[in-house]
């Protein structure tokens, strides 16, 4: 919910595939395909695997995929001479260790391939975390070092770097009601992350002009915050859920009308010995992204 989830220890190994702590001896022998119907038709897909081995040790694999679609190729004034498509593809491996005393520690590699047009690039890039899970408090936090590494082949002479982020996330759930809340704290290596492509402008009666403001401490504070939410009505398997990303929401809200940006919510149940997980996402007015996934236990049907 919200775009990042880095704390929330369940038996959804897609959970683990950027925080390799969550792995848990759970999630032994669990299968998860994912689908994303996301903005126009652009559609993402994913194949996630998870084993447990001795000395509390957890091994992840998965193939994810996302492909753009059809484009137009012009010429300079606008004749279509032809089409392109665009895609990218990342397979992961990572492992998990129980350190004990409620800690766990995971890291993971990433081989990632994009292609867009003529312009190939390929990365390689890991995530290391650390997860921190009382279950007598039912308390979580996690510690996360998102892509660290560095591209193997660029898409132009030019060098890129990958978007290297760390995050913080804690995640708490009531005792006397089936109610659980979540803190994400993203991008904090970096401070401001106001966006420029749109700022904040007041007219000036004076001078006719626009004059452009910088935002608030505490809106550049906010921007750093996602925040979820799950209930679980009557402690049954059923979960409903909702989550606020302040950041999204500002860089693609409408000041002229009010939209659902930034928002998500979603349900998950069981059925039959299959997990089934839905999610909707507002982006902008005019697009909404929605997420399917179907987690099993291969344990579950070898007799």
């Amino acid at each position: 919910m919200g775009g990042d989830i880095n704390s929330i220890v369940d038996g959804d190994i897609s959970l683990s595939l950027f925080v390799p702590s969550l792995l848990n001896e759970e999630m032994d022998n669990q299968i998860a395909f994912n689908f994303v119907d996301y903005v126009s038709d652009i559609n993402f897909i994913s194949f996630h695997f998870a084993k447990k081995f001795n000395n509390n040790l957890m091994f992840f694999s998965g193939i994810d995929a996302i492909n753009y679609g059809q484009f137009d190729e012009t010429d300079e004034i606008g004749n279509i001479i032809s089409k392109f498509s665009a895609s990218q593809q990342i397979a992961t491996i990572g492992v998990s260790k129980y350190l004990g005393n409620n800690f766990t520690f995971g890291s993971n590699i990433r081989l990632m391939n994009s292609k867009l047009e003529s312009y190939h690039s390929i990365a390689l890039s890991s995530n290391i975390s650390a997860t921190y899970h009382n279950k007598d408090s039912r308390f979580t936090s996690t510690l996360l070092v998102k892509n660290f590494g560095k591209p193997i082949k660029n898409y132009t002479s030019n060098q890129e770097d990958l978007p290297f982020e760390i995050q913080m996330g804690l995640s708490k759930s009531l005792k006397h009601l089936p109610f659980r809340y979540s803190f994400v704290f993203h991008h904090l290596n970096v401070y401001d992350l106001s966006n420029s492509y749109n700022p904040i402008t007041i007219f000036d009666p004076a001078t006719n002009e626009l004059i452009v403001r910088e935002e608030t401490v505490a809106k550049k504070l906010l921007r750093h915050v996602v925040l979820g939410t799950e209930l679980n009505p009557f402690r049954k398997n059923l979960f409903l859920r909702a989550g606020f990303n302040f950041q999204r929401r500002e860089d693609l809200k409408l000041d002229s009308s009010f939209n659902m940006s930034g928002f998500s919510w979603g349900l998950g149940f069981s059925i039959i010995k299959l997990q089934v997980n839905y999610s909707r996402s507002a982006f902008h007015s005019s697009s909404m992204l929605n997420s399917f996934s179907i987690v099993a236990n291969l344990s579950n049907f070898v007799p």
